[in-house]
């Protein structure tokens, strides 16, 4: 009778405790959503500077002003998304319209990991951008001296492929390695800034208008 109840309080236990790698999954995962509701938001910044946002049914849409963009030195309307982390994912969707350029980057000390695609054709209404479609990946800090190094996987789709539609970016980052989506295209990266400390997520862009939604992003 002794061993009966033994087995009944430890059957018991069993069933009751969470099992570790649950709880491991738990602690390890942390999501912020931004469905773009509101202007203001704990986990987002603008940059009001450089061109204001407008927030409509979930959408945050700006267009870029001539004169601001040419007076802080060719950037355009940005948002923020200050958060440390070193793995993680993040997404969301975007429609570009009439843009040259869409830059989204990573940042810690100085630039981390950068994706921009540009329109580097003739039949761009503000002009071919002299800045390419490309993937640029800093092993150590950005500076004048140190330009990172140039990525262009197979199939990157420029600007003018993804115009005037929805398209969903997804970043996944583990360690040195991260799967990047963009629409349909997806690859496979592998390199050392990857795995290192990241601070903020922005994202901008160059004439014409940009509209964002869905945004998230888990740290794990």
């Amino acid at each position: 009778m002794f061993n009966r109840k033994i087995l009944m309080v430890a059957l018991s236990a069993i069933l009751v405790t969470p099992s570790l790698g649950d709880h491991g999954d738990a602690a390890k995962k942390e999501v912020f959503t931004d469905n773009f509701s509101s202007s203001h938001l704990d986990g987002r910044d603008e940059n009001y500077a450089r061109g204001q946002w407008t927030y409509r049914d979930n959408v945050a849409t700006a267009v870029c002003d001539p004169e601001l963009y040419a007076k802080h030195k060719n950037h355009g309307p940005m948002l923020s998304w200050p958060v440390t982390f070193k793995e993680g994912q993040i997404e969301f969707e975007m429609k570009a319209t009439d843009c040259q350029r869409v830059v989204f980057t990573l940042n810690g000390d100085g630039h981390v990991f950068r994706v921009t695609l540009a329109d580097e054709t003739d039949a761009c209404q503000a002009g071919a951008s002299r800045v390419p479609t490309r993937l640029i990946a800093w092993e150590t800090k950005s500076s004048k001296q140190n330009k990172g190094d140039t990525i262009k996987p197979k199939g990157l789709p420029d600007l003018p492929a993804i115009q005037d539609q929805w398209v969903r970016l997804n970043l996944d980052i583990e360690g040195e390695h991260a799967k990047l989506s963009i629409g349909d295209f997806q690859t496979s990266l592998d390199h050392p800034a990857l795995a290192r400390d990241k601070s903020a997520i922005t994202l901008t862009f160059a004439h014409g208008s940009l509209a964002v939604r869905n945004y998230r992003m888990a740290v794990r």
